[in-house]
C-alpha cells in the first residue's frame, strides 16, 4: 500500500489537509497497489511521482523531464500508470475526449487508453495500451500537455496564455488573444538570437520565493499561411490540432536548428495588440490591469477546489511586478521581433 510521506510538498500551498468535496467520487488517499517501478520527475516546477509496470513509461518521462532525487518532500502529484500489454491496439490515434464532474476529469485517448484525474487529492490513474506508450509523438503533442493543463491548479502552478522566449536566462512573456500572432512572433524572435521556450501556454511556478517559467516539448503550431513568413515550412502538410484548427506542427529546434530551453526566470511581460496602423507603440500598463488580463485566461474551478486559485493568483501578482507593457502594432513578424529585441536591450 502507498502510505503518505510525513513531509510537506515542496511547493507552497500544497497540503494534504484540504477539505473534501460533496461528491463521494474521489481517489482514495490510500491508493491500492503501487506499481513496482517508481520514479519522480520535476514537471513545470512541481514534483510528479510516477508508478508503473512499464519501463517504457519511465523512459519517456526521463526523456521529457528532469528526474527528481530529493525525496525529503511529498510529491505534488502521484500518477499510477498501468500498461496492458495484452490488448492488441491497432495504433490508430484519435483526438482525446474529456468529461469533468466537480474535481474529477475522465479522459479517453483510444479504445484501450483512459485516465482519471482527481484534482482534489492530486492523483492520476490510467490504463494504457503498449502501442500508446511507444508513441512518443502522441505523448508530446497530446497526453502530456493535457495532463499538465488539467493538474496545474492542484499542484500550485499557474498557466498563462503567453508565448515565451529567453535571452541570457531571462524570459520575455508575450501575451495575446488567440490569433494575435504569439507563435509567429516567438519563432521570429528565436531566429533573431532568443532561445525558444513556448508558443502559446507558459507555466509559472514558485520555489523559495523565486518565480520560474516553464514550457513543454510539444511542437510549435502555426497557421498554414505562416509559410509566407517562413518559406522553409512550405513542405509541411497542415494537420488537425487539438483545438480542431488546421495548423503546421513542427519542432523548431529541428526545423530551424534554434536553441530550445525548458525554463527561465521571467523578466518582461508584453501584451500585443494588432492595429490597422503601421508602426509600433509601447505603453506602460499597471500591475492591476496586467493581473486582470492574465487572470481572465484561467479556467473556472469547481467550488470544492476553488481555494487552489489563491495560489495561482499569488504567483500572477508577483509576475506582474516585472516590467509590463502593451504593444499595439501593425507590423510584420520580423519587424515586430526587431522592436521587441530593442525593448529587451534597454
Amino acid at each position: 500500500m502507498l502510505r503518505p510521506r510525513p513531509f510537506s510538498s515542496i511547493l507552497p500551498g500544497n497540503r494534504d489537509d484540504m477539505k473534501d468535496c460533496d461528491s463521494e467520487l474521489t481517489l482514495s488517499h490510500e491508493v491500492p497497489g503501487r506499481l513496482r517501478l517508481v520514479s519522480q520527475f520535476t514537471v513545470t516546477g512541481a514534483v510528479w511521482e510516477v508508478s508503473t509496470n512499464s519501463p517504457d513509461i519511465l523512459e519517456l518521462m526521463q526523456d521529457e523531464f528532469q528526474p527528481n532525487y530529493d525525496y525529503r518532500f511529498q510529491p505534488d502529484l502521484m500518477l499510477c500508470l498501468y500498461v496492458d500489454s495484452a490488448f492488441l491496439d491497432p495504433g490508430t490515434r484519435v483526438r482525446p475526449h474529456f468529461r469533468a464532474m466537480e474535481h474529477l476529469y475522465y479522459g479517453t485517448f483510444g479504445p484501450a487508453d483512459s485516465m482519471l484525474v482527481d484534482q482534489l487529492n492530486r492523483r492520476v490513474v490510467a490504463s494504457l495500451s503498449a502501442s500508446m506508450v511507444r508513441d512518443l509523438s502522441y505523448w508530446k503533442r497530446v497526453i502530456l500537455p493535457c495532463l499538465v493543463g488539467i493538474t496545474s491548479a492542484c499542484v500550485g502552478v499557474a498557466p498563462v496564455h503567453c508565448a515565451c522566449v529567453v535571452k541570457d536566462g531571462m524570459g520575455l512573456l508575450i501575451h495575446g488573444e488567440s490569433g494575435a500572432g504569439k507563435s509567429t512572433l516567438a519563432l521570429s524572435l528565436s531566429l533573431s538570437g532568443f532561445s525558444y521556450l513556448s508558443d502559446d501556454c507558459t507555466y509559472v511556478s514558485e520555489s523559495e520565493g523565486e518565480l520560474r517559467c516553464w514550457g513543454l516539448s510539444a511542437p510549435l503550431k502555426l497557421l498554414p499561411e505562416s509559410v509566407n513568413f517562413f518559406p522553409r515550412l512550405s513542405g509541411l502538410a497542415p494537420t488537425r490540432s487539438l483545438n480542431g484548427e488546421l495548423a503546421l506542427e513542427f519542432y523548431p529546434e529541428n526545423e530551424f536548428a534554434i536553441s530550445r530551453v525548458s525554463s527561465c526566470a521571467p523578466e518582461w511581460l508584453v501584451f500585443i495588440e494588432r492595429t490597422q496602423e503601421s508602426g509600433a507603440d509601447f505603453r506602460t500598463i499597471s500591475s492591476a490591469e496586467a493581473t486582470q488580463r492574465l487572470a481572465a485566461d484561467l479556467e473556472l474551478l469547481p467550488s470544492c477546489i476553488a481555494s487552489q486559485r489563491v495560489r495561482q493568483m499569488e504567483m500572477i501578482d508577483k509576475l506582474v511586478q516585472r516590467e509590463c507593457r502593451v504593444l499595439r502594432h501593425g507590423l510584420q513578424p520580423q519587424a515586430l521581433a526587431e522592436k521587441l529585441t530593442e525593448f529587451c536591450r534597454r
